[in-house]
């Protein structure tokens, strides 16, 4: 196992239906939290960092919005005069999507299978962290290919995604998670490793904080390494980088190191050949 991935064991019967029912599980979950942020998420603006990228590299391309929740990004690039389609899974994120803008594009549809033609979006964005909320290696993987496929040449696909060395302040996120996952694994070993198995190592639950009474979510936390494992799997790796934010809204992707402290990190991966 290396920057937790196990290829291997995604190849056993037994690790894969593991998977699958911690998969499910998650998911759940994450139905529960997502749709009970609807209302935020569904009149929230653009972000600083994403109003800039649609400066950069939005206009007079197609868009895609892969993990679009109620479509806060998909909204605002459509009333910027955007050319963007939204896809998620939940379906009551995409039906507040679809009451709250009627004219934008809304599919509802799992990033690991998108329903969409070959190479047909020059920017394919998956932002805000969505990537995160995959709970599988095999999703993971699975999702990085169908961004690809669906990329146009000369078109990029960008993912943004919650770094596990991130400190915070004084240090405080960082010493948080890692006390979580040690004490979740010494519970386990305390009850005779009896009953449900703690989740997996960089897998936390976070407390909703942008709508009151909202459940918990779910997000694993990705090292600089483990996206070059999966990138590499997803047969990214020759076309890809992992980068800051600066670098991206700069339009200069210069690699960052393996345990960068930054908040977030981004995967960039340019296809090759002419935009059609």
């Amino acid at each position: 196992m290396k920057g937790g991935i196990d290829m291997a064991g995604t190849t056993t019967v037994e690790s894969r239906l593991l998977e699958d029912g911690y998969g499910r599980m998650i998911r759940a979950l994450n139905e529960v939290h997502y749709a009970g942020e609807t209302s935020f998420y569904s009149t929230a603006p653009l972000r600083p960092c994403e109003e800039r990228l649609f400066d950069r590299h939005g206009h007079g391309v197609r868009i895609l919005d892969v993990g679009c929740g109620a479509g806060r990004v998909t909204t605002a690039v459509t009333e910027l005069g955007g050319r963007i389609v939204g896809v998620d899974i939940n379906p009551a994120a995409i039906g507040i999507a679809r009451q709250t803008r009627p004219n934008a594009t809304f599919v509802c549809a799992s990033m690991t299978d998108l329903p969409l033609p070959d190479e047909s979006f020059e920017q394919v964005w998956c932002l805000r962290f969505s990537f995160n909320a995959l709970p599988t290696v095999a999703e993971r993987i699975e999702t990085l290919a169908e961004l690809w496929r669906v990329c146009a040449p000369g078109g990029s696909v960008l993912v943004e995604v919650f770094n596990w060395y991130y400190r915070g302040r004084f240090g405080l996120v960082r010493i948080g998670n890692l006390l979580d996952q040690w004490g979740r694994h010494l519970r386990w070993h305390g009850q005779g490793k009896h009953g449900s198995a703690p989740i997996r190592a960089r897998d936390i639950l976070y407390l909703a904080n942008k709508t009151k009474h909202a459940a918990p979510g779910y997000a694993h936390l990705t090292t600089v390494r483990e996206m070059r494992q999966l990138a590499a799997a997803a047969a990214l790796a020759p076309h890809s980088e992992i980068v800051n934010e600066a670098a991206v809204l700069a339009g200069a992707p210069r690699p960052i190191r393996p345990r960068h402290g930054g908040y977030s990190m981004w995967l960039v991966a340019t296809k090759p050949g002419w935009p059609s």
